[in-house]
Formats: structure tokens, sequence, C-alpha cells
């Protein structure tokens, strides 16, 4: 009855409409953030003497962009929580999505950090490791897509056999979706106390600005996504224990490790490593998909 009330509280918790009314919120405090970026860079760029807390923005514009794309990505973890229950697969997917998405990020950020329009236009050596990653999201781009067009092709019904183990699975995988948001909730608390001691330490002690504390947030949140996948391959040995199916789990799980190294690596191992895990999970999931198709027959 308690696995049965807990798993009733996720459904209750990402019910259609909060879920539609979270997607209108981001889409609002996205363009906020935006407007107040864009505001701040304008003070620091015409103020004779700005604050150090403005000044710290920087002058150049396109940092902007950077803001309203960090709202959008934390939208996408919480939508990758909604997901967790539905199927393997899809999980995986969300978890490609939410890493090719870094990527696009990271590229706003890095052009904020160049100095000069004309480095970018002049292709000086500064820039290119930042075009390489922008080109390597989107190939990342590409691959969720061959991703998402594998596993709906390897889409078959449940056996009615499996049918109660698969409902008690799907409960346990709601009641580890509804742990996930409590730690999704307090890591994105610390990390926003994070940024604003950086931000008290530059006004009032003229320190420089720290390291991005998001970026941290989402190695957090793939190290946890490593576990919880570990988990969830052993509850699935519930409904079956085919060696295809925990091969395609635990490869599943391998390709998550490497997508978790992909973001603490330098350039250019990190997106080697990010186009590493997706390419061994759409291999994993095409053998995977053969492997049933020949034993159907």
């Amino acid at each position: 009855m308690t696995l049965s009330r807990l798993a009733a509280a996720f459904d209750h918790l990402y019910a259609e409409p909060r879920r539609a009314f979270l997607e209108r919120l981001v889409v609002w405090v996205s363009i906020a953030g935006f407007i107040v970026h864009l505001g701040l860079v304008f003070l620091a760029s015409n103020l004779s003497a700005p604050p150090p807390l403005i000044a710290a923005v920087g002058t150049n514009y396109l940092a902007a962009i950077y803001t309203p794309f960090s709202y959008i990505l934390f939208y996408e973890v919480l939508m990758l929580i909604v997901a967790l229950p539905q199927s393997t697969t899809r999980s995986i997917a969300k978890q490609y999505e939410i890493v090719s998405l870094i990527f696009v990020r990271n590229f706003f950020h890095a052009i904020a950090e160049l100095r000069g329009i004309g480095k970018i236009t002049n292709l000086s050596p500064d820039v290119v490791p930042v075009f390489l990653n922008l080109s390597a999201g989107l190939v990342m781009f590409l691959l969720v897509t061959i991703f998402l067009h594998a596993a709906k092709s390897g889409e078959t019904a449940a056996p009615q056999a499996e049918s109660a183990e698969v409902a008690a699975l799907v409960t346990r995988k709601k009641i580890i979706a509804l742990g996930l948001t409590i730690l999704l909730a307090a890591l994105a608390v610390r990390s926003v106390i994070e940024y604003l001691v950086d931000i008290f330490n530059v006004i009032y002690r003229n320190a420089t600005p720290g390291a991005d504390s998001s970026a941290s947030f989402y190695t957090q949140v793939f190290m946890v996504m490593i576990f919880t996948d570990v988990v969830i391959v052993i509850l699935s040995l519930v409904v079956s224990d085919r060696y295809e199916l925990v091969f395609r789990n635990a490869a599943f799980v391998i390709s998550t490790i490497l997508i978790r190294f992909s973001l603490t690596a330098g350039w250019p191992y990190g997106a080697l490593l990010a186009l590493m895990g997706m390419t061994f999970g759409i291999l994993t999931l095409l053998i995977y998909n053969y492997h049933r198709r020949i034993n159907s027959h």
C-alpha cells in the first residue's frame, strides 16, 4: 500500500496540468532572465565605474544567451525524471538530449569569454575548440535521432504473462523518480547557494567570479543517474532475465558512465567521450533489436 501511495504521489506531482504549468513557467523565467542579463551587460558597457557585481557580468551581449538555456536545461532534467518510469530507452534518450544541450549551451558560454568578435571571424586558435564542440553537439543531435528511431523500431507489446511484473517495475521506477525529484531539488538549492555565495564574495570581498556552479550540478546529476540505471537493471531482472535484455541495460549503464566523464574531461576528450557513449548506446540497441528479431523466428 505504501508503494502504491508513493507511486500515486509521483503521478500527482507530474500530472499533465502541472507539467504544462511548469513548461510555461520555464518559458517566462527564461525570457525574464534573458532580459535581465541583457540589461546588466548594457549597464556594464555604459557605466563609467560599474559596481563589481555588474562589472563581473561582462560587456559581451552574447553571454546573455547562456542564461535562458540554463533554465531550459534544468527543465529537461526534470523531464528526464518524468521519462524514467516510461521505458529504459526513453530515459537513456533523454540523457543523450541533455548532454547535447549542454554542449550547445557551452558554446554560448565560450563565445562570451572570447574578447572581441575578431577572434571568431579570424578563426583564431581560441575559437577552434569552441566550434568543434558545437559540431560535436550537432552530431549528438543526429545520434539522438538515430537512437530514438532504433528504439521505436524495436518496440513490441509486452507479453501478457509479464504484465503484472511490468506494472510492479513501473511502480518501483516511479518511487525512484520521486526520490530523484527530492535529490534534484536539493542539488539545485545547493547550486543556488554556491552562486549566491559567489555573488557575495564579488560584492563585498572584490573576489573574481568563481567557476560555473551549474557545471558541477549537471555532473552530479549524471553521477546519480549512473547508480539509478544500475538499480533499474537489477529491478528489471524480476520482469525478465533474458541475456539480451540484461546485456542491453548493462551496456546503457556503460554509455551513461562515458557521458558522465565527458562533462568533466577537457577538450577534445569531453566531446569524444560523449560521442563514444552515444554511439555505444546506439550500436547496443541495434544489436539488441537484431537479436530479438532473429530469435522471434
